[in-house]
């Protein structure tokens, strides 16, 4: 009988200590796990999708005022979505291919905010006339929201692209990295 006590005098101890010291969790009011990182993921959702409406440099001809086919098919891709209910700004990125007649060396590096803005009056044009009731007032001239690649960079990155088991894209297998489209 002294052993059988003194056994169970150690097991409801031992629990006691095991229930006592450790901390309460409760986990009816506790979010699941991952639930607290989800807002984070949520907003960079929102930023990858903003940066869907953005015109860039290389949608256009050279340090014109013309979409090149790429261009124009981004822009339908826009006018579509808007109807569809995004509503994001349609950012034209700032050029900064122009040569200035009164530098040395005339290289073709220098912004032109002149073009900008017919560029920016030639998209809202275009969004009006695909439905776009608001365009006028959506489309502004900004930076793109994400960087460029240097040259070394974009150079890996498209190497990479085709090393990737399975082939194909950017950013190692698939989608992503090359900025610009919806592909």
């Amino acid at each position: 009988m002294k052993k059988t006590f003194s056994t169970l005098i150690l097991s409801v101890t031992s629990f006691a200590l095991a229930v006592g010291c450790a901390p309460h969790r409760n986990f009816h009011t506790e979010p699941p796990l991952g639930a607290i990182s989800d807002d984070v993921w949520r907003t960079q959702e929102h930023n990858a999708e903003a940066s869907d409406f953005v015109l860039y440099q290389h949608e256009f001809k050279l340090n014109e005022v013309r979409l090149n086919n790429a261009g124009e098919d981004h822009v339908k891709q826009i006018a579509d979505r808007i109807a569809n209910g995004d509503n994001f700004p349609v950012v034209i990125q700032r050029s900064d291919t122009t040569v200035r007649p009164d530098t040395e060396y005339k290289l073709p590096v220098h912004p032109n905010p002149e073009l900008d803005m017919q560029r920016r009056n030639l998209i809202a044009t275009a969004l009006t006339r695909l439905g776009v009731p608001d365009a006028d007032e959506r489309v502004v001239v900004a930076p793109a929201f994400a960087e460029g690649f240097q040259s070394q960079e974009a150079i890996r990155a498209y190497g990479r692209g085709f090393s990737q088991q399975g082939g194909g894209g950017f950013g190692g297998g698939g989608f992503g990295g090359g900025g610009g489209g919806f592909f």
